[in-house]
């Protein structure tokens, strides 16, 4: 279904930030997408308008019973100079998925696209064309409706922002550094752990600042019974490579579906990995790190594509990675940048050329 779109254009375009200027988040596009729900009326009043403030009331049940989901993607700058997403199907669906898991309603998925790719249309200026940047679009869907009682909303904003940003990881830089222990966890069985909602990541934040504070880029989530498994790092999916087996914690509930773990996963097999999708404890980790039989650890995200890991401290010891001239990781992260940029042929059919000139 195709969707009739309003576009408002703004009177007052922002000029573009130099590249040195862009941190994640600290610029925005001219414009977002929005679209309302009602219960009676279903999603309705498509439209792209000028960026701005959104008014709610202090009684929107968002700001009570904390239902919010949101997506992050990324748009590109290919070599051609046309403009390409990178499975963005992925995460409509997905974001459909969190919508159940928080008693949200269906967003259908060619909404999702067109207003996605409208507003990369109207503000196509703001995708970067140099290398190693890009432009992250923020999808968000909140309860609007103005009440107090313990429920499901009937009213709901569905937005999309985007922001140019620099690239998460540099691969010039040392692997990430992280901390586990048994004694937090962000996770529980049968709950909304493998939902993006923001509570999910709210709840982390406290932990995260204190190690980094002290040094840690990340913290290594660990849960399931006895938090002897571990989950994700941060935002990010795990993998671990023995030899040329690898393995990654499987879709448990427990963890995010990520888009980029299941490209990798289909990489690696096409590779002639052998990837298993299993429970990793965390005893098992640091012993076979300490008896050399793990090669590398690195981390898959939308923001951070493919980052390795240099160290993991658990239970006051330090545990280092072997330091690798050539890494899984490396070749990773090249592979799928040069998809997503359009410096090599994609055999997946991952990659999506807007037709609008850029």
């Amino acid at each position: 279904m195709t969707y009739h779109i309003i576009v408002e254009p703004t009177s007052t375009p922002k000029s573009l930030p130099e590249y040195h200027e862009l941190q994640f988040g600290s610029h925005i596009s001219d414009h977002m997408f929005m679209v309302n729900y009602t219960s009676q009326t279903g999603w309705h009043n498509p439209r792209v308008i000028p960026y701005q403030k959104i008014a709610l009331e202090p009684t929107a049940l968002v700001f009570h019973y904390a239902q919010s989901i949101f997506e992050g993607l990324k748009i590109f700058r290919r070599k051609d100079g046309h403009i390409g997403l990178f499975r963005p199907q992925k995460n409509a669906q997905r974001l459909n998925a969190s919508a159940a898991k928080m008693a949200m309603p269906e967003l259908p998925e060619d909404l999702f696209l067109d207003g996605l790719k409208k507003l990369v249309e109207i503000d196509s200026r703001w995708v970067p064309d140099r290398k190693g940047f890009s432009l992250y679009a923020r999808p968000v869907m909140i309860a609007t409706e103005p009440a107090l009682g313990v429920r499901a909303a009937e009213q709901y904003l569905f937005y999309i922002i985007l922001t140019p940003v620099p690239s998460y990881y540099n691969p010039d830089l040392p692997g990430y550094k992280l901390t586990a222990s048994r004694k937090r966890s962000r996770s529980a069985l049968a709950d909304v752990s493998d939902a993006k909602t923001a509570g999910n990541y709210g709840k982390t934040l406290r932990s995260l600042e204190q190690e980094q504070e002290s040094g840690y880029n990340n913290i290594l989530w660990l849960g399931g019974e006895a938090c002897k498994f571990i989950e994700e790092a941060g935002i990010t999916n795990v993998f671990v490579r023995y030899g040329n087996t690898l393995a990654t914690p499987p879709l448990n509930g427990r963890i995010l579906p990520g888009i980029t773990r299941e490209s990798v996963i289909t990489l690696l097999r096409d590779q002639g990995f052998e990837v298993l999708e299993r429970e990793i404890e965390i005893n098992e980790l640091t012993r076979a790190i300490e008896n050399d039989q793990v090669q590398e650890v690195f981390l898959t995200g939308t923001a951070t594509v493919v980052a390795p890991v240099d160290t993991i401290e658990f239970e006051d010891r330090k545990y280092k990675l072997p330091e690798l001239k050539s890494s899984t990781a490396a070749w990773l992260f090249d592979t799928i940048t040069s998809l997503q940029n359009g410096s090599t042929s994609d055999p997946y059919g991952w990659t999506e050329t807007l037709e609008f000139e850029a």
